[in-house]
């Protein structure tokens, strides 16, 4: 059993950081908002004041926040992480990145003697509570096999994709993946209401074929009613933009996300609500409302 530190306990790292506590690991934890602390607490966490006074009591700490610049001032900032590890310690990143942000910190890290792996996961609220999660890890040989019997307490599907930054490059397949499955639900969804047929039934339908997909699985019915999370961005559209930024690095022809990116950036600009998979189902029922309204 290790002593481990977490930070980020939101809807994803919360599950994940419960499992941990479950295996019998001792878990410091820290954030900013102390009711997003209390579930751990309760479970047997403890608390500390930074995350520099959390680095300095533990051989790794894992972070699941919500972006890059989150990642930054956490590691770097006035009393973060790099203020405190350990020499020997590892950071564990589990966050949605740019792999070019994950390689500087590396580097920089690196030459304080402690290593940074990258290892975003893919399977959201649902599989890390159910201990399912799939995990893309990037780094050292040696810095992933230390790191995989932490993790195992909340994923089942763990690879290592190779240097540091190959673990966000495989979330980012993994995130133009799922951001063209929903946006393309969205569309054949209005489509199959527009020419007669319960959408609903048609989700179901599915199941099972070609088209099926854990988006329709676990977001179809919510995308037929509309439902969605409000939040303060548009998920999705933070990671489609880092998939054009490394697409344009290296040169990749990408037109199909290209494609979806615009369809989300539009759903921004018309003024419709962010939020996450179902609020693209806003764009298309205002054209309904539109259509009604000429006829």
């Amino acid at each position: 059993m290790a002593t481990l530190g977490w930070i980020g306990l939101g809807d994803i790292g919360k599950p994940m950081a419960l499992r941990l506590i479950g295996a019998g690991h001792r878990v410091v934890v820290w954030g900013r908002t102390p009711d997003r602390l209390q579930p751990a607490l309760d479970a047997g966490a403890t608390a500390a004041g930074s995350p520099a006074e959390l680095a300095a009591q533990c051989e790794a700490v894992l972070l699941c926040v919500t972006d890059g610049a989150a990642v930054e001032e956490v590691a770097f900032g006035p009393r973060g992480l790099a203020e405190g590890a350990r020499r020997g310690s590892l950071i564990v990143d589990h966050s949605t990145i740019h792999p070019e942000t994950t390689r500087l910190a590396s580097r920089r890290l690196g030459s304080s003697g402690v290593a940074w792996v990258d290892a975003p996961v893919s399977g959201g609220a649902i599989g890390a509570a159910a201990g399912t999660l799939s995990v893309f890890l990037g780094g050292t040989p040696a810095e992933v096999e230390r790191v995989r019997p932490w993790i195992a307490a909340y994923a089942r599907n763990v690879t290592h994709m190779g240097g540091a930054g190959s673990g966000q490059v495989a979330k980012s397949c993994n995130q133009a993946v799922v951001a063209g499955s929903v946006a393309l639900w969205a569309e054949v969804i209005a489509y199959a209401r527009r020419c007669g047929i319960d959408p609903a039934l048609m989700v179901d339908a599915l199941a099972g074929g070609w088209a099926d997909s854990a988006v329709r699985s676990v977001h179809g019915q919510d995308l037929v009613a509309g439902r969605f999370r409000p939040t303060e961005r548009l998920i999705l559209l933070k990671d489609l933009d880092i998939i054009g930024d490394m697409a344009a690095m290296t040169k990749s022809p990408m037109p199909v996300s290209a494609a979806v990116t615009t369809l989300f950036r539009q759903l921004l600009a018309q003024g419709h609500q962010p939020g996450s998979f179902g609020a693209i189902m806003q764009m298309y029922a205002g054209a309904q409302e539109a259509k009604g309204e000429a006829g």
